[in-house]
């Protein structure tokens, strides 16, 4: 069996960290790395175990490299992988192995026991050291920084907790030195991620969030850093004074309200109100006024009655959030909504069908549209760096995003490129910021020209 592997990564940010994670641990241990899957002895698929429809496309993804490839051995790594170990293992016996996501760094370990006859299944403990990682898997010049794994929130509809377990804070002298050489390798974005970046610390004694972002702004550089995942509930007002300091920390938030029924929020234990979040909303704005708002939102929940669908509504409108994510509720095992104790207590609660939640999902979708549209018009005239992602092949045009855009996520910026001659042109270049002016938006994007 040659030592080359394919690596196919599905699911989040933080699934992204863990399969970079296993590409530097099995460069270092004198593994291969090939975009050839049919060259590779092993395919890993990092696995998705949210919800369902990300599960059944982890395990469709896999089959399909099974099927296609008969001579190579194929492991399912990641949230799938550690929520369900045994099970898949017995449910796919032409899996040939299954590892967990708690030791991403271990995998190398795995794979010589695989080979030397072992058991079929891994899920190992770690902790959350920051590892050197040798191939980012985002676009040039950007790359995400996990700060902290799990989360202690334990709403109702949420799996998290039984996929990555009680959040661990990550040391922040570790944290920093990874910041640090990611910004040595020519990184220009930091996206910090976590299931709550507003409790990162709360697990040890001399750390926490606000500290953390002066620790990083006392880095010298050309970066920018953007905050993820903020629970709306433990969000620091302290943040505010350290942002307007230093420009390169992003007034970018991404705050999951989930939805703004007082009783659905109840239901899927959260302490928020629509009250509480739309003044969240108003008290970002009025210190950050070029703070930009991103959120999810979940429909079809236990009790999600037209009257508290409506509430909804009311608040999207309200909020006016410049992007927004919405998902059907999928109910999970394991869960704590989907317990017995939570069907005695909420008995009396409506059960939202598949077919509704999709509906309700859809017109939510359609009301940000053009709530989204109005947002992006007020960039329109103004001067901004914007971090080229790609060339567009035999067009004069490039892609980048600014800083109101999110990786993968939200729009782009188109840049209009001048003729081959043109010294500007020359600057445009992936994973580098270009001063541009944004002369229009079209749709969910802006379009640019280079300064």
């Amino acid at each position: 069996m040659n030592r080359r592997f394919f690596l196919e990564n599905l699911g989040c940010a933080k699934n992204q960290v863990d399969a970079e994670i296993m590409i530097a641990a099995l460069e270092a241990d004198g593994w291969e790395r090939t975009d050839d899957v049919e060259a590779a002895s092993t395919v890993l698929v990092n696995t998705c175990g949210f919800i369902e429809p990300a599960k059944q496309e982890s395990i469709n993804v896999t089959l399909e490299y099974i099927g296609a490839l008969p001579d190579a051995r194929v492991v399912m790594t990641g949230c799938l992988s550690q929520r369900y170990p045994e099970e898949l293992a017995a449910e796919l016996p032409e899996v040939a192995g299954v590892f967990g996501n708690r030791a991403p760094a271990r995998i190398p370990e795995f794979l010589a026991a695989l080979e030397a006859g072992g058991p079929r299944t891994m899920v190992p403990s770690g902790g959350l050291e920051s590892h050197q990682r040798t191939h980012l898997l985002s676009f040039p010049g950007s790359a995400f920084v996990k700060v902290s794994e799990g989360c202690d929130n334990r709403c109702s509809f949420c799996a998290i907790p039984l996929i990555r377990g009680s959040m661990r804070s990550k040391r922040p002298d570790d944290v920093i030195r990874e910041i640090e050489e990611l910004i040595a390798r020519g990184i220009r974005e930091i996206n910090l991620v976590a299931q709550d970046l507003a409790s990162y610390g709360r697990d040890l004694e001399d750390a926490d969030p606000v500290a953390l972002l002066r620790g990083i702004s006392a880095l010298e550089g050309d970066f920018w850093v953007r905050l993820l995942y903020v629970y709306p509930e433990h969000f620091p007002d302290a943040f505010f004074p350290v942002l307007r300091d230093d420009p390169r920390l992003l007034p970018y938030f991404d705050i999951p309200f989930q939805h703004a029924s007082r009783e659905v929020l109840r239901r899927m234990g959260r302490p928020g109100t629509a009250e509480k979040y739309l003044s969240l909303v108003t008290r970002i704005r009025s210190e950050l006024p070029d703070a930009v708002l991103r959120s999810t939102l979940l429909v079809g929940f236990f009790g999600e009655t037209e009257d508290a669908f409506e509430e909804l509504l009311a608040f999207q409108a309200e909020a006016k959030l410049d992007w927004l994510g919405v998902f059907p509720y999928s109910p999970e095992e394991g869960t704590p909504a989907m317990s017995a104790g939570f069907a005695q207590r909420e008995a009396s609660a409506l059960e939202v069908s598949s077919e509704l939640a999709a509906k309700r999902a859809a017109l939510v979708e359609e009301r940000q549209r053009e709530i989204t549209h109005a947002q992006m018009e007020r960039f329109v005239g103004r001067d901004l760096d914007v971090l080229v992602e790609e060339m567009i092949p035999e067009e004069p045009l490039a892609l980048g995003r600014c800083y109101a855009q999110a990786p993968e996520v939200d729009g782009s910026v188109v840049i209009n490129l001048p003729d081959d001659a043109s010294p500007l042109r020359a600057r445009v270049q992936p994973g580098q910021f270009v001063r541009c002016r944004i002369v229009r938006r079209n749709g969910l994007d802006l379009e640019a020209v280079p300064l």
